[in-house]
C-alpha cells in the first residue's frame, strides 16, 4: 500500500511551503547548443579501451542524453531494463547515435550504454516510486499519475510497486545502499574524465589527487581558502591510507610505486589490464581535448 500525504501542486501556483526546489530533469538543451555551435555536426565521444569508459568533455552528455532516451522511449511495463525485450533496447542504444559520433558495434563502448542506459532506467523507476508513495492508498494513486506517463502503464507501475516481489528487492536494495561506505562529489563529470583533467594539468599523483578532490569540499567563508572538508571519514581515512602507502613504497624500494595498483588496493576498484587506448583520436588529440576543457571550465569561474 501507498504511504504519505498527497500533495499536489496545480500548474502556475507555488510548490507547498517548505519544500526545497530541486534540478529538473535534463531535456538535452547543452547537446542541442553545443551542436548548433559546431555547424550542426554530432558530438564526438572519446573512449577508452582501459577504462571501458568515455573520457572526454562530452561525456556528461552523452550520459545525459542516455537518460533523457530512457525517460521519453523506454517501456515502463517491464519489472527491470533486462526485462524489456532485447531488440527494443538496442533501438535504445542506437539512438544516441542521432547526436553524438559514437561506434556502437565496439562491444565495450556498446555494453558501456547498455549499463549507462539500466542505471538510468533504474533512477527513472525509483522517481516513479517515490511519486507512488507520496499517496494514501493505491487507489488514490492510480488516479494521480506520474507526469508523462500513460494511464495503463501507471496502472501496471502501481500493482508492480504493491507486490510483495518488489516489496522485497526494494528491502534488499536500501540494506545494499547503507553498506555503501561514502559517495563522491564530483558532480556529473565521471571520475575518469575528472582524472584526464588532472593528467592534461600535468599534475602529480593523479589517482591520489582526484580522490582527494571528488571527495572534498571547499570550506565557505574560510580564512584559509585551501581548507577542505571531507564528505565522511571513511573516505577521508582511505586517502590517507593511499598518502601513507604511496610514501611507504618510495622509502622502502628503488622504484617510484605504482599508483593505481595503491589506489584500487585501498578502493577496492576493479583492476584492469594494461591496454592500449582506443578512440577516436590519437593520444595527443585527447590531452589536447582536456586542456581546452580546462580553458572552458575556467571562463566559467571567472564569469
Amino acid at each position: 500500500m501507498a504511504t504519505g500525504i498527497a500533495r499536489r501542486v496545480v500548474p502556475g501556483q507555488s510548490p507547498p511551503a517548505g519544500r526545497r526546489n530541486v534540478r529538473g530533469l535534463t531535456r538535452g538543451i547543452e547537446v542541442s547548443r553545443t551542436m548548433a555551435m559546431n555547424n550542426g555536426n554530432k558530438l564526438p565521444v572519446v573512449f577508452s579501451e582501459i577504462e571501458k569508459a568515455p573520457i572526454c568533455s562530452n561525456a556528461p552528455k552523452l550520459s545525459s542524453e542516455c537518460g533523457i532516451i530512457v525517460r521519453g522511449l523506454a517501456p515502463l511495463q517491464h519489472e527491470s531494463w533486462t526485462k524489456i525485450p532485447e531488440h527494443y533496447r538496442n533501438a535504445l542504444i542506437e539512438r544516441v547515435k542521432d547526436k553524438f559520433v559514437v561506434d556502437t558495434a565496439v562491444p565495450f563502448i556498446r555494453k558501456y550504454l547498455n549499463d549507462n542506459m539500466a542505471k538510468k532506467f533504474t533512477n527513472h523507476r525509483n522517481k516513479l516510486v517515490k511519486h507512488f508513495k507520496s499517496f494514501g492508498t493505491i487507489e488514490e494513486a492510480r488516479m494521480n499519475p506520474h507526469r508523462n506517463v500513460s494511464q495503463d502503464s501507471w496502472n501496471y507501475l502501481c500493482d508492480w510497486f504493491s507486490s510483495a516481489t518488489f516489496q522485497k528487492r526494494s528491502l534488499d536494495g536500501s540494506n545494499n545502499r547503507a553498506k555503501v561506505p561514502y559517495n563522491h562529489c564530483g558532480g556529473s563529470l565521471p571520475f575518469v574524465v575528472h582524472r584526464e583533467l588532472k593528467k592534461a594539468q600535468e599534475v602529480q599523483h593523479i589517482y591520489i589527487k582526484t580522490f582527494h578532490d571528488t571527495h572534498t569540499h571547499k570550506v565557505k567563508n574560510s580564512d584559509d581558502e585551501d581548507e577542505v572538508q571531507w564528505i565522511s571519514k571513511e573516505a577521508q581515512i582511505r586517502h590517507e591510507k593511499m598518502l601513507e602507502l604511496y610514501q611507504q613504497g618510495i622509502t622502502e624500494g628503488s622504484q617510484t610505486p605504482e599508483e593505481l595498483t595503491i589506489f584500487n588496493e585501498v578502493t577496492g576498484a576493479k583492476k584492469y589490464k594494461r591496454q592500449r587506448v582506443s578512440s577516436a583520436s590519437s593520444s595527443d588529440g585527447v590531452v589536447n581535448e582536456f586542456r581546452d576543457l580546462i580553458e572552458i571550465l575556467n571562463e566559467k569561474i571567472k564569469s
